[in-house]
């Protein structure tokens, strides 16, 4: 129902008019457990009006959803990299990669390594909580990120790894997705994203927790749940 609607039908009230006919295409405004005398769909005056109060108030009042959000902490994330235009590469160019170094080689045909490559690869979405030069290897080139590899110093320049390894400061990749807000809600970070045909980036935040796993649920902007694969060695 809209507003116009709704003076229409407060109007009728004032002038004093016994009923208001049910058009079919309107939704209810109430119902009664008893039979009604007037089968056409005629409702009183005053059962009208208080079941329009009723739905004005629903509609004009924000969502239960709505106040959760409202009353989630903004947190201010940086995004240590962005570039919109990257692409993962291909599985053709991401195995050549893998079976060209020493560390995976032929190793790569069996477990546990095998089902190692293949879970990394079916996620986009990673997070950390720790950091080591040498633990970055296998998130690096498991992941297909090895291609942007030159452009992720700058997350580490300065005393970003001590930070992280503190428990200050966690990290998020985002592969084909773009960040859209990251707030702190009911003990937990909930981030938005925006699923993209290219893009990676890097995000790093502040925690307000001191877990050892990242309480991280992550949505996309039409509310679709997306999975998060720890990059924690």
């Amino acid at each position: 129902m809209d507003h116009l609607f709704a003076t229409t039908l407060l109007l009728t009230f004032g002038a004093g008019a016994v009923g208001l006919l049910m058009a079919s295409h309107r939704p209810t405004l109430a119902s009664s457990s008893s039979a009604s005398p007037i089968q056409a769909g005629l409702l009183s005056s005053g059962a009208a009006e208080s079941a329009l109060a009723n739905y004005l108030a629903q509609v004009e009042s924000p969502s239960d959803s709505t106040l959760q959000t409202q009353a989630g902490e903004a947190i201010a994330a940086d995004i240590c990299v962005n570039l919109p235009d990257w692409q993962r590469p291909s599985d053709l160019a991401q195995m050549k990669q893998l079976e060209a170094m020493p560390t995976y080689g032929a190793a790569l045909q069996s477990d546990p390594l095998a089902e190692m490559v293949k879970t990394w690869w079916n996620h986009q979405i990673f997070s950390f909580t720790t950091y080591g030069l040498s633990a970055r290897t296998d998130p690096l080139y498991l992941s297909g990120v090895w291609t942007a590899i030159d452009n992720t110093w700058d997350c580490y320049s300065a005393n970003q790894p001590e930070q992280i390894n503190q428990g200050k400061l966690a990290e998020i990749w985002l592969l084909h997705h773009r960040l859209v807000e990251l707030v702190w809600q009911d003990d937990q970070y909930l981030a938005t994203v925006e699923p993209t045909d290219t893009g990676l980036q890097l995000v790093q935040f502040p925690r307000r927790e001191s877990s050892q796993g990242l309480p991280l649920n992550i949505v996309t902007t039409t509310g679709q749940a997306l999975a998060v694969m720890s990059g924690d060695w």
